[in-house]
Order: structure tokens, then sequence, then C-alpha cells
């Protein structure tokens, strides 16, 4: 089964040195929101991604299977991601944990 990591609608960035940084709004009960509002605490947290889970992000758009994605990576990144496959498969998984990615079967097409 071919499957295509497709990030979800939620903030980012992409910096001038190319890392991406992913805004998450925080998920606050009724009390949490007033004291965070009285301390004048940010409601949402900016998670800077390192270089190879930046470069990950930017080719999680859905039009890339993640096998695909996997030898792009291995070229891109080469000894330093190695072992290419066990590496990025448990970073995607860490995407989808965190409610980030979404697994789809069939691609995007270009147009979308």
């Amino acid at each position: 089964m071919t499957v295509f990591p497709v990030r979800v609608e939620v903030g980012w960035e992409e910096l001038e040195s190319e890392q991406v940084v992913i805004i998450v709004n925080k998920e606050l009960s009724a009390l949490e929101e007033r004291v965070a509002n009285f301390l004048g605490a940010p409601k949402s947290v900016r998670r800077p991604l390192d270089e190879m889970n930046s470069k990950l992000w930017m080719l999680m758009d859905g039009k890339m299977s993640v096998n695909q994605i996997v030898a792009e990576m291995d070229r891109i990144f080469a000894e330093k991601i190695a072992p290419a496959p066990e590496r990025i498969n448990r970073s995607i998984a860490d995407f989808v944990n965190m409610g980030l990615v979404e697994l789809h079967q069939t691609g995007f097409d270009e147009e979308e």
C-alpha cells in the first residue's frame, strides 16, 4: 500500500535559513485561559525543527509517497540520515502522533 503524508492545517513558517518553525495553538481550559490572560502568557508554542525535519516537513505536502520521500531525503542527506527508512518513518510517525500530519492512500495532484 502506498502512503502519502500530508501536513494538517497548522501555522508554520520557513525562515531564511530554510529552518521550519511550527506554530501550535495551546489547548487551554477556561481556567487556564484566564490565568494565561492574567499573566500575559502566549497562547501558542513555536516549535523549531532541525535541518532534516524541516526538509521532511516541506516534502510532506501530499505529492510524494513515503517511499519517494525516503529516497529524496537519502539523496540529500546521505550518511547523515542513515538508516534513512527507519529514521524517516519514525519522524513521520512522530508528526502523526503530534497531530501535525495525516496519512492518505492517494496523493495530491500538482494543481492542488
